[in-house]
């Protein structure tokens, strides 16, 4: 088995390869096509191709890997064919500078940065849908034991039957209860005779289907390990915070940090560039709407411009969200007065048609022009364009222990309750609706918030 994984890697090589230097002859024709003559002198055409072809296939060995398809998805190959690629272009840049190549075409490295990347990312889906093909009808299969009974078993077993290009045959299962809950396989044994059946029953690899804090785990692991047979333990509610989780040295004791959100930290860098980015560009270019809403809210009432309000934002830290004030100067003091009106279930004050909102606060309330102040708190890094709206200090004090959850992330102008009808849902539902976001967060689905942020706004949908 480890010689056919050797064997499947280096045909891996060999075909990135391949593709390196196919592409960079396709791509050297068209630009001879487009420019009516040859992208290198004649001189030094042999030092550019070289250099061009060197810096990638050394990237390829420094940088490249070929994972067992079996057990990865698609998304690892295009990470690692987008790493390969960028050290391959690093390596070029340099080498160009310490060599003094300036003269190289620049549409040539270009188109061959982008058609490299396609095709060995085209290369990568080719090979999985073939294999999936070929193992589906029976070749290569790899054989499985399963150690459990309970729901992970059942999850993993409808899993192999969803997957059929995976390849993976189930022997059976070793009981570790007192009784089996009807899995769709054979059963084995029992537990405590798992080393004859592990014997009995040569298999591929045993999966663990028990919960990470059973003692039984490390007795199968060790069992396995006596007979040379790889494990694959299932993560159960528990163990996949692992996923999350990073490894620290600090103090020299090492030990696993177990994050309770699933941002990483090159996630949080893009999401923190992207936030100065877009609240930057926005406060340039909202400075004559910034003028036009002070000059309005000014000949209303005379009173301030600006609404300074405490929040609470990332682990509790209070700080102060800027708006434009919309209500009459003493509105704070007349919210008691209106708390047997409150319209919105939970700890949040919310009233439709609340009396202290001035005419020029109706009309920036409804298009959400009222926040466009926070975009300096963005741009400070109190908030963040996407996240759970930052709440006020007595309704964290009212919260219920989940929803203080909701402050392990910074607060944002935007999130899923804005696209999904602010005011018009009750409080639940808008808790709910920010921990999905916290639980499934990524950058990707953070700009389709954003996006779909617009049509709401204009909508005005649950504005008040």
């Amino acid at each position: 088995m480890e010689q056919a994984k050797v064997n499947a890697r280096l045909m891996g090589l060999l075909v990135d390869v391949v593709t390196i230097v196919l592409v960079f002859v396709l791509i050297y024709y068209v630009c001879y096509a487009i420019y009516g003559h040859t992208v290198f002198v004649k001189d030094t055409a042999m030092y550019y191709e070289a250099l061009v072809l060197l810096s990638w296939l050394s990237a390829l060995l420094f940088a490249a890997e070929y994972p067992v398809r079996r057990l990865t998805s698609f998304r690892q190959d295009l990470y690692i064919v987008l790493r390969v690629n960028a050290l391959g272009l690093l390596i070029f840049g340099a080498a160009s500078f310490i060599l003094k190549a300036h003269s190289l075409s620049r549409l040539f490295v270009a188109l061959f940065l982008v058609s490299i990347v396609l095709c060995m990312s085209l290369n990568r889906i080719v090979v999985r849908w073939m294999l999936a093909t070929l193992r589906g009808s029976g070749w290569d299969s790899r054989t499985r034991l399963i150690v459990g009974d309970g729901s992970l078993a059942n999850t993993y077993l409808s899993k192999i039957e969803e997957y059929p290009g995976t390849g993976i045959r189930v022997l059976g299962f070793v009981r570790a209860g007192k009784l089996a809950n009807g899995l769709a396989a054979p059963c084995l044994g029992d537990i405590s005779n798992f080393r004859d059946i592990l014997a009995k029953h040569p298999v591929d690899g045993v999966v663990v289907a028990l919960p990470i804090t059973d003692p039984l785990v490390q007795q199968v692991v060790d069992e396995c390990k006596l007979q040379g047979v790889s494990v694959e333990i299932l993560l159960d509610e528990f163990s996949s915070l692992i996923n999350s989780s990073r490894l620290v040295h600090g103090m020299g004791v090492p030990r696993l940090f177990i994050s309770s959100i699933p941002h990483t930290n090159v996630a949080l860098v893009w999401k923190r560039l992207t936030d100065i980015v877009i609240s930057a560009l926005a406060l340039i270019i909202c400075l004559p709407i910034f003028a036009a809403i002070a000059i309005a809210i000014k000949l209303d009432d005379g009173g301030p411009v600006f609404f300074a309000q405490v929040r609470v934002g990332l682990r509790g830290k209070k700080f102060f969200m800027y708006k434009f004030r919309s209500m009459c100067v003493d509105a704070e003091k007349k919210r008691k007065e209106l708390l047997h009106l409150n319209e919105m279930s939970g700890p949040v004050f919310k009233l439709k048609h609340d009396p202290r909102v001035t005419r020029v606060g109706r009309f920036i309330r409804r298009t959400s022009l009222d926040e466009l102040p926070q975009l300096w708190n963005v741009l400070k890094g109190e908030m963040s364009i996407v996240g759970p709206r930052p709440p006020l200090p007595y309704e964290v004090d009212e919260y219920d222990y989940a929803h203080r959850r909701r402050l392990s992330v910074k607060p944002g102008l935007t999130c899923l309750w804005q696209i999904s009808g602010r005011n018009d849902i009750d409080f639940d539902r808008w808790m709910d609706l920010d921990m999905a976001y916290i639980d499934n967060w990524s950058y990707l689905n953070d700009w389709k918030i954003i996006v779909k942020t617009i049509p709401a706004v204009f909508k005005r949908t649950g504005a008040s």
